[in-house]
């Protein structure tokens, strides 16, 4: 199925955010789940689900994912179930980062989404960030 042109945005502006906070701006260290991509720079299954981006073994960072939805997208159970899976991969490591980008309108929404799954799957201690200002 081919991605939406906004999808293709939020997941560009994720990689960026994610390569200037988390890789010191080395994009050698960044997995991008795209077409375009060969399979050995695309991220890796997580129980069941491709995130959009992964970085392992950043410099001071273990885990990083990332996840873009468009505004149509977020609200759902496939959505719930991603989130989950990420979240579980996370907690597998210490210094590790959820990093959510959504269209801006859907801030709000997105960190409910994201609060929901921890606390009724018990995933704790996790970094938790959702880019706002995106557009959508």
């Amino acid at each position: 199925m081919s991605e939406s042109s906004i999808h293709i945005e939020l997941v560009n502006k994720l990689v960026d955010w994610i390569v200037k906070s988390f890789c010191n701006g080395d994009h050698g260290y960044i997995f991008i789940e795209r077409p375009d991509n060969p399979v050995s720079k695309r991220p890796q299954q997580v129980f069941g689900f491709v995130p959009d981006v992964m970085v392992m073994n950043a410099p001071g960072y273990k885990c990083v994912i990332g996840e873009a939805k468009t505004a149509n997208d977020i609200d759902n159970q496939h959505t719930i179930d991603q989130i989950r899976a990420f979240l579980r991969k996370c907690a597998e490591f210490e210094d590790s980062f959820l990093v959510f980008a959504v269209p801006w309108y859907r801030v709000g929404l997105a960190r409910s989404i994201v609060k929901y799954c921890c606390r009724n799957y018990g995933i704790n201690d996790i970094s938790i960030i959702v880019l706002d200002k995106l557009p959508g």
